[in-house]
């Protein structure tokens, strides 16, 4: 799955007036995200967007299918007009690192075979549009997916499955796979030692 980096941003200015435009741009002056696409330079055409709403001093900029030297720094300047407006403190750089490893929620360590399991795996990530991808290594009954921002720029989604822990006596393991961007994957592996 390709991911993304959201670059929250929020601003505010004195005056009744509207902005007319947000503008992102690299600190050597190239454009990174305008309203009008032909200003912005080709190596970020189609992948940058501005969330939320500008007259609400909302300036989060969304770069997607991020690539390693996407780092910034990344300015923020608005227009009013002829005005533009900048902002002190409004160039920002991305630190890319790999994903983190998942977390599971505690499971048995003894189960009977033939019992009903319910588990979850969590993992944080910077993209909301573009959420981990779930796998686990056991057939399930139900999976639900959910999302929660965890702070600005911030998001957890948590894989939860009910499964059958399937007969017959000795050490099985449960991993809970995660697919970040760029097909990056962490796992999260514990043993259920399965009586019956």
């Amino acid at each position: 799955t390709r991911s993304c980096v959201v670059i929250p941003c929020s601003f505010q200015y004195q005056e009744d007036e509207l902005m007319t435009r947000g503008i992102w741009s690299k600190k050597s002056g190239d454009i990174v995200f305008h309203n009008g696409q032909s200003y912005v330079i080709d190596h970020f055409k189609g992948r940058t967007k501005m969330l939320g709403n500008l007259n609400e001093g909302n300036c989060s900029l969304e770069i997607d299918d991020i690539k390693p030297f996407d780092n910034g720094p990344f300015c923020f300047y608005a227009e009013k007009g002829h005005e533009t407006h900048t902002f002190n403190n409004s160039c920002v750089f991305i630190i890319m690192k790999s994903p983190e490893k998942p977390l599971m929620t505690p499971v048995p360590k003894e189960v009977d075979a033939g019992s009903t399991i319910t588990v979850s795996c969590s993992v944080t990530h910077t993209c909301s549009s573009h959420p981990p991808v779930f796998s686990w290594s056991v057939s399930y009954l139900t999976i639900e997916v959910s999302e929660i921002m965890m702070s600005r720029g911030t998001w957890q989604t948590t894989s939860t499955i009910t499964f059958i822990v399937t007969e017959g006596d000795g050490v099985r393991n449960l991993t809970c796979n995660a697919i970040f961007w760029r097909n990056r994957e962490q796992a999260h592996t514990v043993s259920l030692n399965v009586k019956g």
